[in-house]
């Protein structure tokens, strides 16, 4: 084995290398080369031996490179699905949120179903209510006092005014309408008097909405010997104050129409 001295082909530095080695390193620039040898050097190798030899150390250098190359081109790929799928799945998510909150706004914006307004009531709401509320005012028309006497209604009760009272999830519709009792015996003694029909928790998409209908009122006599007797309040402040103020007072908002 003998020592071989050589400028380096990057820096022009001395470089020392054993006449077996197949490679050597400059200690100045720390460039790496292969040693190529000659017929004359290498009397041990023929010459296809030679160009074998330097083909594989050529392949070794290549190599490291096209991994280099496969592993950014897959790294790519593979982040490229990735962020597609995000993307598929975000577009879903967006979607699904956005679906959820229209329907959570569409119930918000119908809330409960029930009346919280009088503004919600139409007309046909309106006729119902009177239908209903007639049968509710129930009385003892026939009574004696000194006399005979027979009372019945003068005309048809007349609907003055309808509250509705709400907060969530409750609701009271309440009718205000106004009965007049005659004493048709005597053609004398005319009573008029107030009545409240409530509607408790009625709602606007209700297949029936008026069929439970409450006479929130006290005996109304006509007489002394409460022998004929209605229901109602001889006001509507009277009617008001004892029906409609103590649902203000729990806390339910009053409409009225």
């Amino acid at each position: 084995m003998r020592l071989v001295e050589k400028k380096c082909p990057n820096c022009g530095a001395n470089l020392e290398f054993s006449d077996t080695d197949k490679s050597c390193k400059c200690t100045y620039c720390h460039r790496a080369f292969e040693i190529e040898r000659d017929q004359e050097e290498t009397s041990n190798l023929n010459f296809n031996q030679q160009f074998t030899l330097n083909e594989i150390s050529k392949s070794f250098t290549i190599i490291p490179i096209v991994f280099v190359i496969i592993f950014i081109l897959a790294s790519s790929i593979i982040g490229f699905v990735i962020y597609s799928m995000y993307q598929s799945q975000k577009s879903t998510l967006d979607s699904f949120d956005s679906e959820f909150f229209e329907k959570s706004n569409e119930k918000e914006d119908e809330g409960d179903g029930l009346y919280s307004d009088t503004s919600e009531l139409t007309n046909t709401d309106f006729e119902s209510m009177d239908n209903d509320s007639i049968f509710s005012i129930p009385s003892r028309a026939e009574g004696v006092n000194d006399a005979y006497h027979s009372y019945s209604k003068d005309g048809k009760a007349k609907r003055q005014k309808v509250y509705v009272a709400y907060k969530s999830g409750s609701n009271f519709i309440i009718a205000m309408y106004q009965v007049t009792f005659k004493d048709f015996f005597h053609q004398e003694n005319r009573f008029t008097f107030y009545v409240p029909i409530v509607y408790e928790n009625v709602k606007k998409n209700g297949f029936v909405k008026f069929d439970n209908p409450q006479n929130k009122a006290p005996e109304y006599y006509f007489n002394d010997d409460h022998s004929s007797y209605s229901y109602g309040y001889g006001s509507m402040d009277d009617a008001y104050n004892n029906v409609v103020k103590p649902l203000i007072d729990q806390g339910y908002s009053i409409t009225e129409k």
